[in-house]
């Protein structure tokens, strides 16, 4: 990496000077509400002038009110992504856009200063990375939900997104699964015990649909980042979970104050798992194959991505040819491109899961 290059990585001891500016109060705004989130998102997010955008991250980052990182690559390094780890920042949002703290938006920038991503990318320490690319995934989930609704012409809203630390804490409890060996397989079956599971989405998103009557507006959505790197029995645990949450107890009602839930969404790497995971929610110890289930539903990144269904690893996010699918069109996620185990497809605004075209295999 040449010296000009690793100058990207260090302050400069006196920071361009200058007031803060509506843009700026636009950045630190949506850094906020992302957790993460890369220079092109922010530039699409924030609108107006993309070159005047990027000088002002640079100006931000130089004053310390933002952070940021690039995953390491063998020639150069990706793109920039951007956090907070300071409570300037917090306090101009407080002063100047009327924002209202909570303690999860001060343990989280306390956080974020603790683990010091921007090193931690810099020395390419695993745990670290795989936390970030795993953030990463959410954040562009929320990125395409927000702007398919600003792009959708008042036709779907995005009413509220929650996830990290507001999500915490939640349990199922379920049947125990208990393992018996006959001959050379292996035979799992469910017990009188019981076990408390937990269920924490990775995020929990509303949206309104302004068209439909009055009682059928609003649908409520799980979302799991899946990357790839969960066993099958982990992955089984996080299915029950679900399954016995939301359809068997319909703890969602009081854990979270919504009812229904319309679909757990996962996304996931590519279409080899997403059909691992289909046969999962088939099990007899989460669905049962003679169930006609609609709670979850699957989709791949590389549908978002552009990368080649080859690509069976996690990669880290290098700079690509052309613009990400999920970047140019990112009302996709509202297309019918979630997948339910019966080889059915829905968009996020299918009403009902009987009328969907199958998928091709």
């Amino acid at each position: 990496m040449s010296k000009q290059s690793f100058s990207k990585f260090i302050r400069p001891e006196v920071p361009t000077s200058g007031p803060i500016t509506d843009r700026d109060l636009d950045i630190l705004d949506a850094v906020l509400r992302y957790r993460f989130t890369s220079a092109a998102q922010l530039v699409r997010l924030v609108g107006g002038n993309e070159d005047v955008t990027h000088r002002r991250l640079r100006r931000l980052w130089e004053r310390g009110l933002i952070n940021r990182w690039a995953f390491p690559g063998i020639r150069t390094h990706s793109e920039f992504y951007y956090y907070l780890d300071s409570r300037e920042p917090l306090s101009l949002l407080v002063e100047l856009r009327g924002w209202e703290l909570d303690d999860q938006m001060l343990d989280e920038i306390k956080s974020n200063r603790e683990k010091d991503y921007a090193e931690a990318a810099l020395r390419g320490q695993h745990m670290q990375l795989g936390f970030l690319q795993h953030s990463l995934v959410i954040s562009r989930m929320h990125f395409m939900i927000e702007m398919a609704c600003r792009k959708s012409a008042g036709k779907v809203t995005l009413e509220t997104w929650a996830q990290g630390g507001q999500l915490a804490g939640r349990k199922a409890e379920v049947p125990r699964v208990r393992s018996d060996r006959q001959g050379g397989n292996t035979f799992w079956r469910e017990t009188n015990e019981t076990e408390r599971l937990p269920v924490e989405p990775d995020a929990l998103f509303t949206l309104r649909f302004p068209n439909r009557p009055q009682e059928q507006q609003l649908a409520h959505f799980f979302y799991e980042a899946d990357r790839g790197t969960m066993n099958s029995t982990d992955m089984m645990k996080k299915l029950r979970a679900y399954y016995h949450f939301i359809k068997k107890q319909q703890a969602h009602r009081q854990s979270f104050g919504i009812h229904p839930i319309r679909a757990v969404l996962t996304e996931t790497t590519n279409e080899a798992r997403g059909k691992t995971l289909m046969a999962l929610v088939n099990h007899p110890l989460v669905c049962g194959p003679d169930k006609r289930v609609g709670l979850f539903w699957f989709t791949i990144s590389t549908l978002f991505t552009g990368d080649h269904e080859h690509n069976e690893r996690p990669q880290p996010q290098l700079p690509l040819p052309k613009i990400s699918p999920y970047l140019s069109r990112p009302e996709t996620i509202l297309e019918p491109i979630w997948a339910l185990p019966d080889c059915t497809r829905h968009a996020l605004s299918d009403m009902e899961n009987s009328s969907a075209p199958p998928v091709r295999r």
